[in-house]
């Protein structure tokens, strides 16, 4: 079944769950939607039915119905909820039906054409915990269908973010294809460790990932995702202090339907992808998903050269010296996914998730781009690593979400969950000795439990509310080796453990008020408790150890606890100026809970906690999303971003030494502007701008150096201009036939990986390009190249300093086949 999302000919319709067999449509089933706002109505019949329907929300606005409560076929039952609003029916082609006006029966025809074929598509989000439509949510939220994350092959969250104006997401040092960061409008995280939280919450069908090594796993068979921008505290909670992706995959539906595709790229990427969902019964239904995906990689390791196969000391070992290899980050990742949906009775569901994902092989070094000492900058996609890279993950989940309608219009909603993560990876320093080679092995376990209560009947009441509590618990077991044999003349070995525990509480409310005016309010209280205990020693296997020239305190142990209780929420107001128009204006708070620094610890005092950073957002934007051939949204947005967690120097002992802590007040500045247009039949034009200003207006250090470096300095990941854009055209070239070709690029400002502005990245253009035949709705051939230009950019950050750059490149000129089928 193809999505009806971006670029569909009927993307004028609001498009609603997923079409059935005719014989489906035919079956007889219960129905009880009470009488009143027919929006309402038809999401209930929708909800109950899995049907697609395809209709125009001007038509269905201020309308009413009687309701329906008999056993009856779809068709039947859509008649009853239809019957006296002055509204029709007609079943299309795909099964799925048009509803348009009795008075204009030319309207249904154009209509199930895609009306005058220029009208965009309405878009279904789930931002506020609840279906709406983009035009319905006071806020800033990007939503891009699973059709369109398709065609522009976004797989994660780095490629999303070449889409998203004012998302920025990299690569983090040897975390393969799962481990990614995130920077929404200026405010991220550079904690590549698994404690670390990112700073956006990132939800796989509702469920929050806790660690950043858990984020990567599961972008395959999407439905869609969400980018909410700017903090979320009030139903996302803990960690928002950027805004929420949310990544929900397609769910089981009332028909057999599927699809596979195969890719076929240079650097010896293959890419498999498949999925089918079927009922079993008419309470049961099953989603099976799955994905395969090799790569060569895009660097060679050198060897260290005359560093190779030398010591520092007779009594030491010799370092390494494996042989050049073009291939060093060649790596295979494989994951899968089955979702059993259970439906007993009208008004109660249960859909089980399990999921894993499996990653082995190489992977990616950083690149030396300056001089460091007396080892010159690698040339482009090289390496001259004395160690050969090895990375291994192996992930795997559940959750189960029940959905209960209770009398009173209500709905309750549990999600319980947990995920499973065992990685071990080595890392080279950027340097052909063992200067800080590390050798990890992580363990992440975490557990969920939320519920919450919400009303159905909101938009007959002009009142739409949620409560709900949540509880979260993760443990994360950190080994490590440290090689420093030509530096320190030792190796040391660490072993820590950090617990968390957060509850909370919250509460949202949306209340209309006259014809045009809207407020919300949502408050959340957060209780965070975490320890953090272990112990960093010098095993000094060669009795050659320098440690204590270094770090005199090691060996260390450590057993240290934090805790906090927060307030985040948001408030809004917002004004239907027309019926595809709305201005808005909103107030929020979010926090990011304090932790524990997860790298080499080698004094007590850098096993401290850092505390609660938090950000409060003011926020204005205007969206003009009609069913016409123009969209339109902008915000201006002012960030206060208070107790930023980042590394700085404190002087321990009178030693300065780096640790993680909170280290600066700053503050934001921006702007974003998204523009979807269809001038014409089969051309869509997307275009996104962005522009902030960041500066540090106040820094916490005490190396006055420090200080006055960072002083007025710009955030990490903080380009002060992006525009994307995407030029889409689609033609019939045959008898069902037809020709889809796309452009897309991103120009992205220079903007800096860290806080000190060392090092300038970015400031460069990426363009993608897509040629691709339909041969009816069956099948598809496709061409593309990525990176068209062929740009030598950063993806990124190793620790940069004044002296070293250790940066992720991106990948080259990559170019490709893809063929899908689909039934």
């Amino acid at each position: 079944m193809k999505s009806s999302g971006w670029g569909s000919n009927t993307a004028l319709a609001l498009l609603c769950g997923m079409s059935v067999s005719v014989a489906a449509q035919a079956q007889t089933q219960a129905y009880d939607i009470a009488a009143g706002d027919l929006k309402t109505a038809l999401d209930s019949f929708v909800a109950r039915s899995g049907v697609q329907l395809i209709y125009k929300l001007d038509d269905v606005a201020g309308r009413r119905s009687h309701g329906v409560k008999a056993q009856l076929p779809a068709e039947a039952a859509l008649a009853a909820l239809l019957g006296g609003s002055g509204l029709q029916l007609r079943r299309e082609a795909g099964n799925a039906f048009v509803i348009f006006p009795v008075a204009a029966p030319a309207a249904a025809a154009t209509a199930a054409t895609a009306a005058d074929d220029t009208a965009l598509a309405t878009v279904m989000v789930t931002a506020q915990k609840r279906p709406q439509t983009l035009l319905e949510v006071p806020s800033a939220v990007l939503s891009m269908s699973g059709e369109r994350l398709r065609e522009l092959g976004v797989n994660d969250f780095v490629a999303l973010s070449q889409y998203t104006p004012g998302l920025v997401a990299s690569n983090q040092l040897v975390g393969g294809r799962t481990v990614q960061t995130f920077t929404i409008r200026g405010i991220g995280n550079d904690d590549f460790r698994p404690n670390g939280s990112p700073s956006a919450a990132v939800h796989f069908d509702g469920v929050y990932m806790g660690s950043s090594a858990l984020i990567g796993g599961q972008m395959f068979d999407v439905a869609r995702v969400e980018v909410l921008k700017g903090p979320q505290g009030t139903l996302y909670g803990r960690n928002t202090t950027a805004g929420a992706i949310n990544v929900i995959s397609r769910k089981p539906g009332r028909a057999t339907e599927g699809q596979a595709s195969l890719t076929v790229g240079d650097y010896g990427n293959v890419r498999s992808e498949a999925a089918v969902g079927t009922p079993l019964d008419e309470h049961w239904s099953v989603r099976l998903a799955g994905v395969y995906d090799r790569s060569d990689g895009y660097q060679t390791n050198l060897g260290p050269g005359a560093y190779g196969g030398v010591s520092a000391a007779p009594a030491i070992a010799k370092n390494a010296a494996p042989a050049a290899d073009a291939k060093s980050a060649a790596s295979a990742f494989s994951a899968a996914r089955a979702l059993i949906a259970f439906k007993p009775v009208d008004g109660s569901s249960l859909l089980l998730n399990l999921h894993g994902f499996h990653e082995s092989g190489g992977a990616q070094l950083p690149e030396r781009t300056l001089a460091s000492g007396k080892f010159a900058p690698n040339a482009p996609y090289t390496v001259d690593s004395n160690i050969t890279p090895a990375l291994r993950k192996d992930s795997h989940g559940a959750s189960l979400t029940l959905d209960q309608e209770l009398p009173g219009e209500l709905l309750l909603s549990l999600l319980t969950g947990y995920e499973h993560l065992q990685q071990s990876y080595r890392w080279n320093d950027g340097q052909p000795i063992r200067y800080f080679d590390i050798d990890y092995a992580d363990r992440v376990d975490q557990r969920l439990l939320e519920a919450r209560l919400r009303n159905l009947d909101g938009a007959e009441r002009g009142l739409d509310w949620v409560l709900g509590a949540m509880l979260f618990h993760d443990s994360v077991d950190m080994r490590s080796a440290l090689d420093s044999s030509d530096y320190l003349r030792t190796v040391y070995a660490t072993d820590y453990r950090q617990s968390r525990d957060s509850q909370a509480l919250f509460g949202d409310l949306s209340k209309t008020i006259g014809q045009y005016w809207s407020v919300g309010l949502g408050l959340r209280y957060t209780t965070e408790r975490s320890g953090f205990a272990g112990s960093s020693l010098d095993l000094n296997p060669y009795a050659t150890s320098l440690n204590r020239l270094a770090f005199p305190k090691v060996p260390v142990h450590f057993d240290e606890h934090f805790r906090d209780g927060r307030w985040s929420g948001k408030g809004t107001l917002s004004y239907r100026a027309t019926p595809a128009t709305m201005l808005y204006a909103s107030f929020g708070q979010g926090f990011k809970a304090g932790g524990f620094d997860g790298s080499t610890i080698t004094s007590r005092e850098e096993a401290l906690p850092f505390q609660s950073e938090t950000v409060r957002a003011y926020e204005g934007g205007v969206k003009y999303l009609p069913n016409g051939p123009l969209q339109v949204d902008a915000s201006l947005f002012y960030y206060d971003y208070r107790d930023m967690q980042a590394s700085s120097v404190r002087n321990i002992a009178n030693v300065p030494t780096g640790v993680r802590t909170n280290v600066a007040k700053a503050s934001i500045v921006g702007a974003e502007l998204n523009v979807v247009a269809r001038p014409m039949r089969g051309l869509d034009l997307v275009l996104g701008l962005s522009t902030l200003r960041s500066s540090i207006a106040d820094v916490a250090s005490d190396d006055p150096l420090e200080r006055a470096r960072r002083l007025r300095s710009k955030l990490p990941n903080t380009p002060a201009y992006t525009a994307s854009a995407t030029v889409r055209y689609q033609r019939p070239v045959g008898a069902g036939t037809v020709l889809v070709s796309s452009l897309s690029g991103r120009w992205i400002d220079k903007y800096y990986g860290e806080l000190d502005n060392f090092q300038a990245i970015g400031g460069d253009f990426v363009g993608d390009a897509r040629l691709e035949l339909r041969f009816g709705s069956r099948w598809s051939l496709a061409g593309w190249v990525k990176n068209l230009t062929d740009s030598r950019r950063y993806s990124g950050v190793g620790t940069v300093t004044a002296t070293t750059a250790p940066l992720l490149r991106a990948a080259p000129r990559t170019v490709g086949l893809t063929t899908t089928a689909s039934f």
